[in-house]
């Protein structure tokens, strides 16, 4: 058994070795090796001498007890410091214990408001002259009509475990407020919000000639994409979800490939862009909408193969900047911080930041007397283009009564509003006949009917803003 001890106090060597030199890199051999070292080493130790033991009464040789004993003790000693290793990997500032409870109850707030020390991410650096929307504080309505009953809007946002909420009328911010330990500056994460950011980019693309058209091939411009589900894919379907992907995206099946994209990433150590031959094709592009963030990453080798950068530098000349953002982060595939983006989730920002993209779409793409999109862009992008995409064509599918553009979703039942929608209750909701912008995050697992009360919620709001406005700032 000393030689299990020595075993193990070298495999601490080994961790505070690397720890001592800087490496982020998992020598998963050298665990391997010693490993297997005090299973071979224990066997030997306790079989080397006396190894014939005296048949018992069914003519049958047996181990001796405490040889027997000494072996299951280093074997479950080995599979026990493994799996310790492995969950809590102290070589990396990672562990897979916060990945993997990284949804508890009682842990979301916190862990919403934390994703770059859950999850690798890198630095979406601040706006050289960063821009703030100006403040008017201006009261919002104190109950909203839903479901025939009157109910009272702070209440909601207790229940519905709101952690920021952010309203700006014409471009000034009448309403901000947080809860739940999170503040004005928090960087709280967008989840699928980011959606909406990395159509944004497609369309500075678009706006710029590097893109010639939304019908061309998206392989036609990522090389990587031949030969997978998207060969020959128009863009304009991969920004609508209608793909044909083959891409399950349910959370609740932890073999769903949603789930086993992260696996992948961070169990196995994949890039978030290697994995796209993993899928192959539901169906013809261009017939059907199938909700899947798969997409979203294939648009994100695009941006970054046209303009040939790193997609999170490309967010802060072609987005980031241009806004005034402060900084950011975004969760990446790599925990050596220069990894790739996963593109389909997880912006990390100030709400103040995140009402800047629902700002520029609500002035039709220009932004402080500069045009950033295309003029036709923002009508496009948040219009319904196919009968399937229109709001209630989905339903059948189990997508809900929403609508769907190019990564934005449209609410049935009032005109030109759109918004950007992530995991458990992230929304940038953008009301044009209102001119308001609203930014709520929350830790809250949304059903359907929530999801209309919130909508409820926010077209209240934006109603009763649209009779008295401050100054636009436009």
């Amino acid at each position: 058994m000393a030689l299990f001890v020595v075993a193990q106090v070298l495999l601490f060597a080994i961790w505070d070795w690397q720890r001592w030199l800087g490496s982020t890199s998992d020598p998963w051999f050298l665990y391997a090796l010693v490993g297997w070292g005090v299973v071979l080493a224990a066997h030997y130790a306790v079989t080397r001498s006396d190894r014939v033991v005296p048949p018992d009464s069914d003519g049958k040789t047996r181990m001796k007890a405490w040889r027997a004993a000494a072996l299951i003790t280093a074997t479950l000693g080995l599979f026990l410091g493994g799996g310790y290793l492995l969950l809590a990997r102290p070589w990396s500032n990672y562990s897979l214990v916060d990945m993997l409870t990284l949804f508890d109850p009682g842990k979301r707030a916190y862990n919403f408001q934390h994703m770059d020390q859950i999850f690798p991410a890198e630095q979406i650096t601040a706006a050289p002259v960063p821009y703030e929307l100006p403040r008017r504080e201006q009261p919002l309505p104190a109950t909203y009509s839903f479901d025939g009953a009157d109910r009272s809007l702070d209440r909601f946002l207790k229940r519905t475990s709101t952690t920021g909420l952010l309203v700006s009328k014409n471009g000034v911010i009448v309403h901000e407020s947080y809860d739940l330990g999170a503040s004005a500056s928090s960087r709280i994460t967008s989840w699928s919000v980011a959606k909406s950011f990395v159509a944004t980019l497609v369309a500075r693309a678009l706006g710029t000639g590097r893109i010639r058209s939304l019908s061309d091939p998206i392989s036609s411009y990522v090389p990587a994409l031949v030969d997978t589900s998207f060969d020959g894919v128009p863009i304009r379907d991969v920004l609508e979800m209608a793909s044909g992907v083959d891409f399950n995206e349910s959370y609740s099946s932890p073999v769903s490939d949603i789930n086993l994209f992260f696996v992948k990433l961070f169990l196995f150590g994949q890039c978030a862009n290697d994995v796209m031959d993993d899928y192959g094709r539901a169906g013809s592009a261009g017939e059907q909408f199938h909700y899947a963030s798969i997409n979203t990453q294939a648009l994100g080798m695009l941006v970054s193969a046209v303009y040939g950068q790193p997609l999170i530098k490309v967010m802060e000349s072609q987005l980031w900047h241009p806004l005034g953002a402060r900084a950011a982060s975004w969760n990446i595939d790599d925990t050596d911080g220069h990894g790739t983006p996963i593109a389909f989730c997880c912006i990390n920002a100030r709400l103040r930041d995140f009402a800047k993209l629902g700002q520029l779409y609500l002035q039709g793409g220009r932004w402080r007397g500069r045009r950033l999109l295309p003029a036709s862009w923002v009508r496009e992008a948040t219009t319904p283009r196919a009968p399937y995409l229109k709001p209630g064509a989905m339903s059948k599918n189990g997508d809900g009564p929403d609508g769907y553009g190019y990564q934005w979703w449209i609410p049935p039942g009032v005109q030109r509003t759109y918004m950007a929608s992530g995991l458990m209750g992230q929304y940038i909701y953008v009301s044009e006949p209102g001119d308001v912008v609203i930014v709520r995050t929350s830790t809250d697992a949304s059903s359907e009917d929530e999801e209309r009360e919130i909508l409820t919620v926010f077209q209240t709001i934006a109603n009763d803003l649209h009779e008295s406005a401050p100054t636009s700032a436009k």
